[in-house]
C-alpha cells in the first residue's frame, strides 16, 4: 500500500535529532515528511528491551490537535466513528479517559485514525494522530463548525511525544513520577511531573506490552530524554542489563506487527473501509449504536450484511522467506488475490517471517493458503490468527 499522502503541515524540527546523531543512531524517512530513528545500532537488544524490559522511543511522526470549548465532545461525536458524547445523558468522555476512532469521508472510507484523549481536568481534548494529518483534519473539521463553542489548535512545534514501552515501563515510570500514575485502562490519561518535568501521558499498548506515551513541551523534550537515560539507562554490572534502552523504528515495527496492530499510512489509508481492517480493529474504533456521523450509512450497511470483498489478515510465510511490503499475494492459479502491507521476522517466534496484508473474501478464513513472492520465487503464505504474539 502506498504511504498516506504528505500533508501541507510543515515537517517538524525534532529537538531530539542532535541527541540521536550524537548517539550514532541510524535514521530513515517517515514518508517524505520527517526523519525517525531506525535503530541505535543494536536492533536485537532494542527488540529485547520492548519484549522483556523497558524501552524509550522518540515519536516525532505523531501530532496533536487540541480541542477546547464546552461543545467540543458533542461536536466530535457527530464526526467520528466512536462515541465521545452520550446524547441521552448529555455527558461526554470522563476526564482522564480516551477512545480510538476514525474520521471518514462521505463514502465511508478512512481519512485518518486517532486516539481521542480527554484531559484529567476535563477542560480539553487531545487528538493524537499521524502528524501529517493534523492540519488537514483541522481544516476538514472547520467546515463543519458553525455556532458550536469549539476551538481547535494544532500543537505542532509546541509538543513532542515520547514513549516508554515494555513490561518494565510501569515500574520505571512510577520510580520517576510525582505524583504516581495508575494508567491501567487502554487510553487512560494522566498528568504528572516526570523527573521534574511536567508531562501528560496516556496508555496505548501498540506493541502488545505496556506502552506509555509522554506528551512534553518541545522545549523540554531533549531534557526529559536525557534525564530518563541518565537515571535508568546505565549498564548494571550485577544484572548485566540496562534498565532503559533507547529504541528505533525497526524494533518497534517488529513488535507492533507481532501484536497485530495496523498503522495508518502503512496498513491502511483513505482507500480502506473500517470493516476491512478486521473485527478487532473495527470494534476498537467503531460504536455501532451511537447514531449518525459522516460515512455512518456505509459502515452500518456493511456491518448489518457482514459482507466484505477483502480484509486485513495476519500472514505466516513459509520456507523462511520474507516477502516485502507491497508484494502481491496469489492463489494456486497465480491469480492476484491480495497484497502485503507489513512484514517482519519475529525473533520470539523462532525468526518466523510474518506480516499483515489484504486478501479477497474467499481467503479470509483462518488457515487459507496463498503464495507470496520472495527471493525470486513464490512461497506459501497462511492466514493466521492475530495477534501473532499473545500479550
Amino acid at each position: 500500500m502506498e504511504p498516506a499522502p504528505a500533508a501541507t503541515t510543515p515537517a517538524p524540527v525534532n529537538p531530539l535529532h542532535a541527541l540521536h546523531t550524537t548517539a550514532e543512531a541510524e535514521f530513515q524517512p517517515y514518508g517524505d515528511w520527517v526523519e525517525i530513528v531506525s535503530t541505535f545500532g543494536e536492533p536485537q537488544a532494542e527488540y529485547s528491551a520492548i519484549r522483556k524490559g523497558a524501552a524509550l522511543m522518540d515519536l516525532p511522526q505523531r501530532g496533536l490537535l487540541e480541542f477546547t470549548g464546552r461543545d467540543r465532545l458533542a461536536f466530535l461525536n457527530n464526526l467520528l466513528t466512536n462515541q465521545t458524547f452520550d446524547k441521552q445523558t448529555k455527558t461526554g468522555l470522563a476526564p482522564g479517559s480516551g477512545i480510538y476512532a476514525f474520521f471518514l469521508n462521505a463514502k465511508g472510507r478512512i481519512v485518518t485514525d486517532m486516539n481521542v484523549l480527554e484531559s484529567p481536568a476535563g477542560d480539553r481534548t487531545w487528538l493524537d494522530m499521524d502528524g501529517r494529518m493534523v492540519e488537514p483534519l483541522r481544516k476538514a473539521f472547520d467546515k463543519y463548525l458553525f455556532t458550536e463553542q469549539v476551538k481547535m489548535t494544532n500543537l505542532a512545534g509546541t509538543k513532542q511525544t515520547l514513549a516508554l514501552i515494555g513490561p518494565g515501563a510501569f515500574d520505571l515510570l512510577n520510580q520517576s513520577a510525582q505524583p504516581a500514575v495508575m494508567l491501567i485502562a487502554p487510553l487512560s490519561v494522566g498528568l504528572t511531573s516526570l523527573l521534574g518535568i511536567d508531562v501528560a501521558l496516556f496508555r496505548d499498548d501498540v506493541c502488545g506490552v505496556p506502552g506509555f506515551h509522554l506528551i512534553v513541551s518541545t522545549e523540554q523534550a531533549a531534557l526529559l530524554w536525557t534525564r530518563l537515560l541518565e537515571r535508568f539507562g546505565q549498564f548494571d554490572e550485577q544484572t548485566r542489563k540496562r534498565g532503559l534502552r533507547p529504541v528505533g523504528w525497526a524494533a518497534f515495527n517488529t513488535t507492533r506487527i507481532e501484536a497485530g496492530r495496523p498503522l495508518f499510512g502503512i496498513d491502511f489509508d483513505d482507500s480502506v473501509l473500517p470493516a476491512e481492517l478486521g473485527p478487532v480493529t473495527f470494534s476498537r474504533a467503531v460504536n455501532v449504536t451511537k447514531g449518525c456521523y459522516l460515512g455512518q450509512e456505509i459502515v452500518a450497511r456493511m456491518y448489518a450484511r457482514q459482507q466484505l470483498s477483502r480484509q486485513l489478515v495476519g500472514l505466516k510465510f513459509g520456507n523462511n522467506a520474507l516477502p516485502l511490503a507491497g508484494a502481491h499475494l496469489y492463489d494456486d492459479a497465480q491469480n492476484q488475490v491480495g497484497g502485503i502491507t507489513s512484514s517482519t521476522v519475529s525473533p520470539v517466534l523462532s525468526n518466523a517471517p510474518i506480516g499483515l496484508g489484504y486478501v479477497k473474501k474467499l481467503f479470509i478464513p483462518l488457515g487459507s493458503t496463498l503464495k507470496a513472492p520472495a527471493e525470486g520465487a513464490l512461497h506459501p503464505a497462511t492466514v493466521s490468527p492475530l495477534p501473532f504474539v499473545t500479550p
